[in-house]
């Protein structure tokens, strides 16, 4: 057998030691750490959607408004067809148009339905007189439909020359998810 000096042995102790330590920190430890730094990013994502889970319960007052602003609309949405809806929707603006005083000269439907991934859109043309406070009454009512409308045209134009009457030309769209 080979005899070793005594700092020989302190060096041959040294490596085994250092060795010893590696193997137990790569298959021991390394596994804990890579637990932990998982455990470290499952926390990271839970604060936050805990955070966002905040936000949204700071909003909770705003949603339930614009819920309760939209409930007509989806109401409506979920108990007819296509087709009754776009007949609904032609109604009310004929009603909004008679409220605000506008008179309605002539309303088109338009043939085709704007097809997106996750709604429709129906729109049709509007073309009527009113005097400048009265379009912009309608203006508003459209605005404040429980329906989902949007003027997607709007054209004012004066009837006369006192300007007392204007001529309204606009599309008006309706979405339905």
């Amino acid at each position: 057998m080979i005899a070793f000096k005594k700092r020989e042995k302190i060096i041959i102790y040294a490596i085994g030691a250092v060795i010893f330590i590696f193997l137990i920190e790569k298959f021991f430890f390394s596994g804990l750490r890579s637990d932990i730094r998982n455990l470290r990013q499952q926390i990271r994502l839970e604060e936050a959607k805990f955070r966002n889970g905040v936000i949204i319960q700071g909003k909770k007052g705003k949603i339930l408004q614009e819920y309760k602003e939209y409930q007509l609309y989806l109401d409506v949405v979920k108990n007819s067809s296509e087709q009754d809806i776009f007949t609904k929707f032609l109604k009310e603006i004929e009603r909004i148009a008679n409220e605000s005083g506008v008179s309605v000269l002539n309303l088109n439907p338009q043939s085709q339905a704007g097809k997106f991934k996750e709604y429709k859109k129906y729109s049709a043309d509007l073309k009527g007189e009113a005097s400048a406070d009265k379009v912009f009454n309608f203006l508003y009512k459209i605005q404040h439909s429980a329906y989902l409308i949007k003027l997607d045209k709007l054209s004012l134009t004066p009837k006369n020359q006192q300007a007392d009457l204007l001529s309204v030309d606009t599309t008006i769209s309706i979405i339905i998810i």
